[in-house]
């Protein structure tokens, strides 16, 4: 009978894993359109400092012929990067680099897209070895976890350590984004 409940209990919260997965798996392309978008903002102000700098090396310092054009281009400009910068602010951490399918399929969901923790463990700034060892002890059902058996047992060993290299790489990824 015990196991009976501890089964459904398990069923159960393999449902809110998949629904939460499903869920956060939508804010995530929802992030990548905004990341999308940060991307060209940020090659157009690298194609637009190219050409400034190409156009004062040619022909001296580019000047407006309506000097109150050239005002109102500054405004629009300085508007722009306030509006930019309110929305990376605003998206926050979430989706701050780039993980695999197989991370945010089986890891996102409760350790959080960058590895900070929510429902699961903070994860960002384990070594390889200690993640590797988890994740072997989860599958082999070693370390007690329905949830981690669940999403792990049917992931080749193949599969562990490219997670284990990923969840590895989270705390440098995340200071390379500071930089």
């Amino acid at each position: 009978m015990i196991r009976h409940i501890l089964a459904l209990l398990a069923l159960v919260v393999t449902l809110g894993t998949v629904w939460n997965l499903i869920s956060i798996d939508k804010d995530i392309d929802a992030l990548g359109k905004v990341d999308e978008i940060f991307r060209k903002s940020d090659l157009l102000v690298e194609m637009g400092k190219k050409s400034a700098s190409a156009g004062s090396m040619s022909s001296g310092p580019l000047t407006p012929i309506d000097s109150s054009s050239g005002l109102v281009e500054d405004e629009k400009k300085g508007e722009a990067d306030d509006k930019l910068k309110a929305l990376r602010e605003k998206a926050g951490n979430v989706g701050a680099f780039k993980v695999s399918l197989l991370y945010k399929s089986k890891c996102a969901s409760c350790h959080g897209v960058n590895g900070e923790g929510g429902i699961g463990t903070k994860i960002i700034g384990l070594s390889y070895e200690k993640v590797s060892k988890e994740l072997v002890a989860f599958k082999s059902g070693e370390k007690k976890n329905y949830v981690m058996y669940g999403l792990l047992q049917n992931l080749s060993d193949e599969e562990l350590d490219t997670l284990a290299k990923e969840i590895a790489e989270f705390a440098d990824r995340a200071k390379a984004l500071k930089k």
